[in-house]
């Protein structure tokens, strides 16, 4: 319980993860050259995805590990695959419905592919050729952000397998090779195999892996981490990959991982205590799936309709505030609720399959 109890302190973490992820996409949107520009474009702030997959490794890992505690391995793998599906599939497939209807709109970009790949949770293969350069293809600022969503389910869908499967030991093993592997391969960025981010997952899974062992660090010999100390180091991130040349980005992703790690490790430490910026974060980050898959596209329609109006600073502004507020109501709609239906499906398929 004290062990569980200590995960709280990832809630923060998710919150800035989601902000360095909002801000790699203002650029984008917004930027149109000038000293604000350049410091939006010249980070890699899109780190925090890499942050969130390490926070999802381990979240996933000491889940499964719970279930198969108290349960026989195919129950808890039910009852995990249940609790994913509705925490992930209907807030994706609602908002993807909505994006749909740029199919509609004359000028809106959005292809029948884009649709049809967020609905499959196949996104990540979908956008890899458009991010690295491709032509021709749909509209990344309503339906880019999917490719992630895309990563997590295949790697939900593998993950009852690794952890029931392998002892501890191999499973941190089998992250030591992934990172060593992933090292000396050319990934760049928005390739095929820079969507997937096996990185952070796998040092995620070893994290867990070590939790509760003799190997964990004990708070004596390792302090918890602030959220000032975490967001300057996945700066540092964001700018070691901003500079480094393509050719070095497997060793860079690999190192970004680590980096990552070594922040969620720490932050497993902290106590239940929290200042106001950590409030704000923790709340961020209760919301952030929505705000993830929402923001992007929000952030396009205001600047597309309020833009020339308003100018860039307000306009970004306004829309991220109203970002938020949308996804604090799907957050509240359907996030929240299907969550605790997700635990009671779960718990309720397990006892029907059970001898």
């Amino acid at each position: 319980m004290k062990q569980e109890a200590r995960l709280s302190g990832l809630d923060e973490l998710r919150g800035l993860a989601i902000g360095l992820v909002v801000l790699s996409h203002v650029g984008p949107v917004f930027g149109e050259g000038g000293t604000v520009a350049a410091l939006l474009f010249a980070p890699a702030w899109s780190v925090g995805v890499d942050l969130f997959f390490v926070i999802s490794g381990l979240v996933v890992e000491r889940s499964l590990r719970g279930l198969r505690h108290e349960r026989g391995a195919l129950e808890a793998a039910s009852a995990f695959y249940v609790r994913r599906a509705l925490r992930i599939v209907p807030l994706a497939w609602c908002v993807s419905t909505i994006l749909s209807i740029g199919l509609i709109i004359p000028g809106s970009g959005v292809e029948p592919e884009d649709v049809k790949a967020a609905f499959a949770f196949i996104s990540n293969v979908r956008w890899a050729p458009c991010f690295g350069g491709a032509i021709g293809c749909g509209n990344a600022f309503a339906f880019g952000p999917f490719w992630s969503v895309a990563a997590e389910m295949q790697f939900y869908l593998l993950a009852p397998l690794l952890v029931f499967l392998l002892p501890r030991r191999a499973l941190v093993a089998l992250a030591g090779l992934v990172l060593v592997v992933g090292t000396f391969t050319l990934r760049p960025w928005g390739g095929t195999l820079w969507t997937f981010r096996i990185d952070a997952i796998a040092v995620g899974l070893a994290i867990g892996a070590t939790m509760g062992t003799s190997a964990w660090p004990r708070q004596e010999h390792l302090r918890a981490i602030g959220n000032m100390e975490a967001a300057f180091w996945m700066t540092v991130g964001a700018f070691m990959l901003a500079i480094l040349p393509p050719a070095t980005h497997g060793a860079a992703t690999a190192a970004l991982a680590l980096m990552c790690g070594w922040i969620v490790t720490r932050a497993t430490l902290r106590d239940d205590s929290v200042n106001w910026p950590g409030r704000i974060l923790r709340h961020l980050g209760d919301i952030s799936y929505a705000l993830y898959l929402i923001h992007l596209p929000v952030l396009a329609l205001f600047n597309w309709s309020l833009g020339q109006f308003l100018g860039a600073p307000a306009t970004t502004t306004l829309s991220i505030a109203v970002a938020i507020g949308l996804s604090h109501v799907l957050t509240a709609a359907i996030g929240d609720p299907l969550r605790q239906v997700s635990r009671q499906w779960s718990n309720r398929t397990v006892r029907e399959v059970s001898p």
